[in-house]
């Protein structure tokens, strides 16, 4: 089991492959003193009190409480509630660039047509 660790796979990863949970794994390697990976932190801003993590979409989100993204509340902490169908845009194309003047307004419909092309919700089914 612990070869398997070693060479990079997961806990439960280890527990798939021998047919136990998780926490079986876990518990075995930290009865014999083996030496565990520790957990990578994820960078982070914080914004109005509240932490905000890297998502694996390349967004800053809240996971505490309400969930949230940073652009929102920053646009929302600055400019009052988002109208129903419009979207923030970050003007620069950088996700984790969450300055106010990076940020931009736009109708749903049109945000889609300038992301689109990446096959977004919106658009992936088009064209079917």
């Amino acid at each position: 089991m612990y070869n398997l660790y070693l060479k990079g796979y997961s806990i439960s990863q280890v527990g798939k492959a021998f047919q136990v949970s998780r926490q079986t794994v876990f518990q075995r390697f930290k009865r014999a003193g083996m030496e565990l990976r520790s957990k990578a932190l994820l960078p982070f801003m914080v914004f109005n009190g509240k932490k905000y993590i890297l998502r694996n979409n390349g967004y800053l989100a809240c996971t505490g409480g309400v969930r949230s993204s940073m652009h929102r509340d920053v646009w929302c902490f600055h400019n009052g509630e988002i109208p129903e169908n419009y979207d923030i845009h970050h003007i620069n194309g950088n996700k984790t660039d969450n300055r106010l003047e990076n940020l931009q307004i736009l109708p749903k419909s049109e945000h889609t047509k300038l992301h689109g092309f990446r096959g977004n919700q919106h658009t992936k089914n088009r064209n079917k």
